[in-house]
């Protein structure tokens, strides 16, 4: 799949390709140049019933709820679709939202691999799929894998940063999954989403994303009686000991750099034995000013950018409030002086546990090394 500009603005939808009721579209951006790429389809409220309708319909008016031998051969046609079409599903989300092609064994050869695992606490139900911009190809793929094996049927409402690989899937899924199973509903519009979460035909609610819209999803989901399936994620902390303090704080490098820490509960700080605060902050500059920065489509490449302007300077926000609450720069720090939304890869020293940057999920390539007693008593 090569970069150029897209043409078919249009929702799998119903088993066909269709534009949106009100022919409206908003443009995808590089992450890496800030570039525009292609015109996605922006779906309306109109869009989102037609969804919902074909999504309600094939689950009450067709056997694909009862009838195992069509769900498991559709299922296993859908995931080795999936397959055939792996490289361009990784070339494509490595150009939408930055996830760099050397990490396609985590974010899509995995979740491909898991398609058809049945999940037994999942009933059949006509589910929206919310998904984030953070690892969009996994989170769909294994969001809605586990509910079509169980006999259920979608409609998917990605991240806006996320709408092409979304739409992707979508586009594959009408060569091989019986009519109205799996829906594609993009859009710039959060209401679209809290309009699916609600509408009667609508069953059950799948969202990973943000705190913040986790918990209006949550009440939106609560007051409709549905079912809900909320993951928002957070941050994560590695505790070193002296025994391990070498390969906890690698690793965390690892996590953080890869995807440039844009992921859900990534070890984005190490606690480690004050009197081996010195050798954790070395070990984690010297690591993480190997970690290799640039063009997401390159193979060697770890760290590609921000998925979009807003990420990257929420990071930069982030990385000024370190100064505020005592913290200081041991390397990185600042955006890297390129096209398109990018964060030098960071590491802070001298925060306190109970510092924001510690308590709260930056998403970004940072990690922060702080001292704790806790460690040394381990």
């Amino acid at each position: 799949m090569s970069k150029r500009l897209r043409s078919a603005a249009v929702l799998p939808v119903d088993g066909v390709e269709q534009p949106t009721a009100e022919q409206r579209t908003f443009t995808a951006v590089e992450p890496a140049t800030g570039e525009p790429l292609w015109e996605v389809p922006d779906a309306g409220p109109e869009d989102a019933a037609t969804a919902a309708t074909a999504a309600r319909r094939a689950l009450l008016e067709t056997p694909w709820s009862t009838d195992l031998r069509l769900r498991s051969d559709a299922l296993h046609a859908f995931q080795e679709a999936l397959r055939d079409r792996a490289d361009d599903l990784a070339l494509l989300v490595a150009t939408e939202t930055g996830v760099p092609v050397s990490l396609r064994a985590e974010h899509l050869d995995a979740p491909i691999a898991q398609v058809r695992v049945e999940d037994r606490d999942q009933r059949a139900a006509a589910t929206v799929v919310i998904t984030p911009a953070t690892s969009p190809l996994a989170v769909a793929i294994e969001e809605v894998g586990r509910v079509l094996v169980a006999g259920g049927t979608v409609v998917l409402k990605p991240a806006v940063e996320a709408s092409s690989a979304a739409l992707e899937i979508g586009r594959i899924a009408l060569d091989v999954l019986p009519r109205g199973v799996l829906n594609v509903v993009t859009t710039r519009d959060v209401d679209v989403a809290i309009a699916l979460t609600q509408d009667p035909r609508i069953d059950a609610v799948s969202f990973t994303g943000s705190s913040v819209s986790g918990e209006r999803v949550t009440v939106a989901a609560s007051r409709a009686g549905k079912a809900a399936r909320i993951d928002v994620g957070g941050p994560g902390t590695a505790q070193a000991t002296d025994d391990d303090l070498e390969e906890v704080v690698r690793s965390a490098v690892d996590a953080v750099g890869a995807n440039a820490g844009q992921g859900c509960r990534l070890p984005s700080t190490v606690l480690v034995p004050p009197h081996r605060y010195d050798d954790a902050l070395a070990l984690a500059v010297e690591a993480m000013r190997s970690v290799q920065v640039g063009d997401p489509t390159d193979p060697v490449t770890q760290c590609g950018p921000l998925r979009s302007r807003v990420a990257r300077d929420r990071v930069l926000r982030y990385l000024a409030l370190a100064g505020t609450e005592g913290g200081t720069i041991a390397l990185g720090g600042h955006p890297l002086d390129r096209p398109g939304w990018w964060v030098a890869p960071t590491v802070i020293r001298g925060l306190s546990p109970q510092s924001r940057l510690v308590r709260e999920e930056v998403l970004g390539p940072v990690l922060m090394v702080v001292a704790d007693e806790s460690s040394a008593r381990a």
